[in-house]
């Protein structure tokens, strides 16, 4: 096999849907055939390839090293195939996994909790994948680039071919340990007197917190930084320093003071996605998620047997 013209790609793709459910008899009810047909057109890629793909025994088929490799580069191959129908085609096609890139933000709990709320309504059509992101830069550039499917940032886009919508918006806290919240008349002067540890990662949050203290005229006498949320909460927890925290309702920070200077500090948190796949489903459900009450989520989020039911997972396996 020389060229891309030689390879029969329903053969392949037979293959991956094999390889996909580890099952012959599974692989071909999806692809509404004959288990003989695809044994035949297995067997007939193997010769092309010239290596054995599956391991045939009596629990069924387990791919090669060979086929590993073959499987993951077609996964790419045909993932994106799923992709490209949807983008031509009025019906609802799935099949591929999403990536979500998600911006570095002490918010992190409050983003992943959206993502997995995500997974739920998604995990029909695939699996659900996050990737951290150093900045809203980078996030922007891997939307664009095709490296994520949509992220969440805590800026809104300038990007023209990119489309967002507000999730909601969380606030900031200031927090210390209780003993050394009691020991000051003022608030203010604690802020100016102890040390200020800000996260070194979240420099968008970080400008949005200096200037809010500006306004309320504190200017701490020294700060400190960490890239580790929990050395700062630590050190907090030891009385040694001041840091923010968002308040979080999945969360109480025990052994924390929160408190707040002046108006609450909040901030956005945005969905961001290219505007040319608004006709994937994995925008669509990312859409009918955001246009959803988060707070009042249904009650199928806490269904158990979901994610049995739609791995297919046979009634000879459960207890």
């Amino acid at each position: 096999m020389q060229n891309l013209k030689d390879i029969n790609w329903n053969h392949l793709y037979c293959f991956y849907e094999v390889g996909r459910a580890q099952s012959l008899k599974k692989g071909a009810e999806t692809l509404n055939v004959a288990s003989s047909t695809i044994s035949t057109q297995i067997k007939s890629l193997e010769k092309n390839f010239g290596s054995k793909l599956f391991v045939r025994s009596s629990k069924g088929l387990t791919l090669t090293k060979e086929g590993e490799e073959l499987f993951e580069r077609s996964r790419i191959i045909f993932e994106e195939g799923h992709r490209l129908l949807e983008h031509f085609s009025d019906d609802v096609v799935g099949g591929y996994p999403v990536s979500i890139g998600i911006e570095e933000s002490i918010s992190y709990d409050l983003a992943t909790e959206l993502a997995s709320q995500y997974w739920d309504i998604y995990t029909s059509f695939g699996t659900v994948n996050t990737v951290r992101q150093s900045d809203h830069n980078v996030l922007t550039d891997n939307l664009m680039l095709g490296n994520l499917d949509w992220g969440i940032s805590l800026r809104k886009p300038k990007r023209k071919d990119l489309s967002y919508e507000e999730i909601g918006s969380f606030e900031i806290f200031f927090c210390c340990s209780s003993d050394l919240f009691d020991k000051f008349k003022d608030t203010k002067d604690l802020l100016v007197n102890i040390p200020f540890a800000e996260n070194n990662s979240d420099q968008n949050l970080n400008e949005s917190i200096y200037s809010h203290l500006r306004k309320n005229g504190i200017i701490p006498k020294e700060k400190i930084y960490s890239d580790h949320t929990d050395f700062l909460q630590k050190l907090c927890l030891r009385g040694r320093c001041i840091t923010c925290l968002p308040k979080n309702p999945l969360e109480d920070y025990k052994g924390l003071k929160t408190f707040r200077i002046g108006e609450p500090l909040k901030i956005t948190l945005y969905s961001i996605w290219k505007k040319s796949d608004e006709d994937l489903i994995s925008i669509k459900k990312l859409k009918e998620l955001l246009s959803s009450s988060l707070a009042k989520l249904p009650s199928r989020y806490e269904d158990v047997d979901l994610q049995i039911e739609v791995s297919d997972v046979s009634d000879d396996l459960l207890k």
